[in-house]
C-alpha cells in the first residue's frame, strides 16, 4: 500500500507544529510523488529513528520516549517510517501515572515535532499528570510540537549540544498547476461551497484561501504560546519575542525554555533525589509548625545533607560502571545499567555473567546464540543445559574447551577439573553466589 498520498494530505495544506528542517525532509521523500521540485532542499535530520517503549528503573522512575516526528495517528507503515502517534506517548504516561510502583516519569524527547492535532489536549494531560507525580522532561531536541509537550513537565533538561524552541506554526500549499499542464494532466473540479476548493493542489492559492490559512496558523499560534507561557511561568510577550527561534545549550536556559544543561545521568539523579525524600519534606512542613526554629533548621539541614550524599553516591556509583563497562571493552552497557538504577556491583555480577555465556557458547562451537540468551535473562545453569540439549539433539553431548589434553586423549581427569573453562566460570560464579548472601 502507498501511503505517500495519505501523508502528503497530512502535511500540505495544512498548518503544523515541526521545525523547518524537518518539513523539509518530509518533502523531500513525497515532493518527487506529488510534483514539488526538491533540488534545492537539503537537510541531515534522519527519516527514521530508534524507538523503545515504556521503560521503569528499580527505584520507580517511568521513562517515557517521545522520539521522531509526532502525529495524531500513526500506522504500523508510518511507524517504520519514524512517526510517533500522540496515542502512543498519552497511553504510556498514563500507564506510568496510574503504576503505584512508578514514583515519577522522565519523558525522553528527541523529536522536530509534527501534527497539530492531538498535541494540545496531551500537553494538558501531561500538565494534570504532574499534579499527581513529578514529571520532568530530557530534551535531545525538542522543537515546535515536541517543546511543547514538554513545556508541560515540571522541569526541562537539555545537553549542552541539544536544542529546543521552535514555538511557532508553518504550513506549505504546493501549486502543481504548472507540472500538470507540463504533463499533458487537466483537472476539472465539481463542488459546492465557497471555500470547499480552496487548497486544491492542481490550481494557484487564491488570495482568499491564503488569508484563510494564514488566520488559522495565527490562531494556533496563538494557542501555542499561551500555552508555552502558562506551562513554564513566562508572559505571552517573552515567548513570542523567541520569534521561534531554536535555542541550544545555555542559550536555551536564558529565554526560560528550559532549566538546566545535563545528561541523562543527570537527571536521573537529580529526580532521583527529588522522589527519595518526598514525603519526609511534607513531614517536616508539619513538624516545623511545632518546633523550635533551631530543632527546624537542623532537620533541614540534615535533609539536605542527605540528598547532597546521596547524589553523590550514585554519581561515583555511574562512573565505576562506566569504567567497568570501558574496561571490559562493553562501553555501550553503561547507559542500560545506570537508566535501570543497578549498583556497581549488580553492573559487575551482570558483566561477569555476560562474559560465562559468551564463553560456555563459544566453548559449545554456538557463539551465535550468546545474545538470544542473555536477551532471555537466562542463567549460567539455564544456558548449560540448553546447550547440552542442543549438542545431545546434534549428537555430541560433551561440552568441551579448545585446548586438547597432553596425550591427545579427552577423558584426562584431573585436567578436565582444574583447567577446563566451563568447571572455573561454573566456580567463578558459585563464589559470587556466596559472596552476595546466595542471591
Amino acid at each position: 500500500m502507498n501511503f505517500l498520498p495519505h501523508l502528503a494530505g497530512r502535511v500540505l495544506g495544512v498548518p503544523l507544529l515541526v521545525e523547518r528542517a524537518k518539513l523539509e525532509t518530509i518533502l523531500t521523500v513525497i515532493g518527487p510523488r506529488v510534483g514539488i521540485d526538491t533540488a534545492g532542499i537539503t537537510t541531515d535530520v534522519p527519516l527514521s529513528v530508534d524507538r523503545q517503549g515504556l521503560t521503569v528503573t528499580p527505584n520507580g522512575i517511568a521513562i517515557v520516549p517521545i522520539h521522531g516526528t509526532l502525529a495524531k495517528r500513526v500506522g504500523a507503515v508510518e511507524a517504520a517510517s519514524g512517526l510517533t502517534s500522540y496515542a502512543a506517548v498519552e497511553e504510556m504516561i498514563m500507564d506510568a501515572a496510574t503504576d503505584p510502583a512508578v514514583k515519577a516519569i522522565l519523558m525522553d524527547i528527541d523529536s522536530p515535532g509534527g501534527e497539530v492535532g492531538g498535541v494540545f489536549d496531551l500537553a494538558a494531560m501531561i500538565r494534570e499528570v504532574r499534579q499527581g507525580k513529578p514529571v520532568w522532561a530530557l530534551a535531545a531536541d525538542a522543537f515546535s510540537a515536541a517543546y511543547l509537550l514538554a513545556s508541560a513537565a515540571e522541569r526541562i533538561y537539555l545537553p549542552q549540544t541539544a536544542g529546543v524552541g521552535s514555538v511557532g506554526v508553518i504550513a506549505v500549499h504546493v501549486d502543481e498547476s504548472q507540472l500538470d499542464i507540463q504533463e499533458g494532466r487537466r483537472y476539472t473540479t465539481v463542488f459546492a461551497g465557497v471555500h470547499k476548493n480552496d487548497f486544491s493542489r492542481h490550481e494557484p492559492l487564491s488570495d482568499d484561501a491564503r488569508n484563510r490559512l494564514q488566520a488559522e496558523t495565527d490562531r494556533l499560534y496563538g494557542m501555542f504560546v499561551q500555552m508555552v507561557a502558562a506551562n513554564r511561568g513566562l508572559t505571552e510577550e517573552a515567548v513570542r519575542a523567541t520569534e521561534a527561534g531554536i535555542y541550544f545549550g545555555a542559550d536555551a536556559l536564558a529565554v526560560g525554555l528550559a532549566d538546566r544543561v545535563g545528561t541523562l545521568r543527570d537527571v536521573l539523579t537529580e529526580l532521583s533525589a527529588a522522589i527519595t525524600p518526598r514525603h519526609s519534606i511534607n513531614t517536616q512542613k508539619e513538624f516545623r509548625m511545632e518546633t523550635p526554629q533551631p530543632v527546624a533548621e537542623a532537620v533541614t539541614h540534615d535533609h539536605d545533607a542527605i540528598r547532597a550524599e546521596g547524589r553523590k553516591q550514585f554519581q561515583q556509583e555511574a562512573q565505576g560502571i562506566v569504567d567497568l563497562c570501558n574496561e571490559l571493552g562493553m562501553p555501550q552497557l553503561a547507559g542500560g545499567f545506570i537508566a535501570k538504577g543497578y549498583s556497581l556491583e549488580q553492573s559487575r555480577t551482570e558483566m561477569d555473567l555476560r562474559i560465562g555465556i559468551t564463553e560456555l557458547c563459544s566453548m559449545a562451537d554456538m557463539p551465535q546464540l550468546a545474545e538470544s540468551f542473555i536477551a532471555k535473562g537466562m542463567g549460567f545453569k539455564q544456558v548449560r543445559n540448553e546447550l547440552l540439549s542442543r549438542k545431545a539433539r546434534a549428537g555430541n553431548v560433551e561440552i568441551h574447551s579448545q585446548l586438547m589434553p597432553g596425550d591427545g586423549t579427552r577423558v584426562q581427569p584431573t585436567a578436565k577439573l582444574d583447567t577446563n573453562p566451563v568447571v572455573t566460570a561454573c566456580r567463578k560464579l558459585a563464589t559470587q553466589h556466596t559472596t552476595m548472601g546466595g542471591a
